[in-house]
């Protein structure tokens, strides 16, 4: 689920992509990538899986 920031981001950027706006587009691409970094690094990393008993 995307959260409202990035919405409004991904937004911001097709609006600069239809109008030409490259400074506004880098901006928003910039925006971007800083929500997603932020949204990897909260999750938690995968569990090991367990060894099966035989």
């Amino acid at each position: 689920m995307l959260s409202p920031d990035h919405i409004r981001a991904l937004i911001k950027e097709a609006i600069s992509i239809i109008e030409g706006d490259r400074a506004i587009q880098a901006e928003a691409a910039a925006e971007i990538a800083a929500i997603e970094a932020a949204h990897t690094s909260l999750k938690p990393e995968p569990r090991p899986k367990r060894a099966t008993r035989t």
